[in-house]
């Protein structure tokens, strides 16, 4: 470990804060990284824009969006879907994959499973053995808990005690739950002539924090080690050797 005292620092933190394996499922499968990268996808070309144009683009694009995202939801909704179609791809994954695998019940209840694998998942983890508990919503893979989506052990463990794998699902998933997030909608911005009088303090721009119009922006982006270039010794086109000019 190059830097003892970093580690003593993120050892502070609580691993359910900041790890998946530990998150015990609040996450639901998402990152950080994978949050920022969404908004940046939404967002994208914003970032640089004055205050008032950033705002001014965040407003507009975001009504655009919950306008297409609400009559997405809304005409699954009439075509009488129950889970979103993001949701369904997955399940479809997971239950090509539970067809290979062998399970063996450990109580008269149909809640207690062995669920055995017999061909690679490809899943950076060799064939194995999990403990599925459909009353619990558990399985050893740790899938099953972390984005609330029957695993392929669980849906093995089902179709075993001929049971309905998507009656596990979360309702978050539900078409109906995902449309009233964007059934939403932002009102347009009017023209300036029908705005109230505004009554209050007048803002002024700091000049100092004015950008040089000329040249490229200086990027302020923390770049970690892999940013970093080592520096290679230049070869010349005819001899391809170095230390000459």
């Amino acid at each position: 470990m190059e830097n003892p005292e970093a580690l003593r620092w993120i050892d502070n933190i609580p691993p359910e804060q900041w790890t998946m394996a530990y998150s015990q499922g609040r996450r639901w499968g998402h990152m950080t990284t994978n949050v920022s990268e969404s908004i940046n996808a939404v967002l994208k070309g914003t970032r640089n824009l004055p205050i008032t144009a950033l705002v001014q683009s965040t407003y507009y694009r975001l009504g655009v969006l919950y306008a297409e995202r609400g009559q997405q939801h809304q005409a699954s909704l009439a075509s009488g879907r129950v889970y979103t179609d993001d949701c369904m791809d997955k399940i479809k994954c997971e239950v090509g994959k539970s067809n290979t695998h062998q399970v063996m019940q450990f109580d008269r209840n149909h809640y207690s499973f062995m669920v055995h694998e017999t061909v690679n998942p490809r899943e950076v983890r060799p064939i194995g053995h999990f403990e599925v508990n459909l009353q619990r919503k558990w399985c050893d893979c740790g899938k099953f808990q972390a984005i609330h989506v029957s695993c392929s052990h669980a849906i093995a463990a089902c179709s075993y005690a001929r049971q309905n794998y998507l009656v596990l699902l979360s309702d978050v998933y539900k078409v109906v739950n995902v449309f009233n997030i964007y059934k939403e909608e932002f009102p347009p911005i009017p023209n300036e002539g029908y705005w109230p009088t505004y009554e209050g303090e007048t803002l002024y721009h700091n000049p100092q924090m004015r950008r040089i119009k000329k040249g490229r922006p200086n990027s302020t982006r923390i770049r970690p080690e892999m940013d970093v270039k080592e520096k290679v010794p230049r070869k010349y086109g005819l001899c391809r050797l170095t230390g000459h000019t």
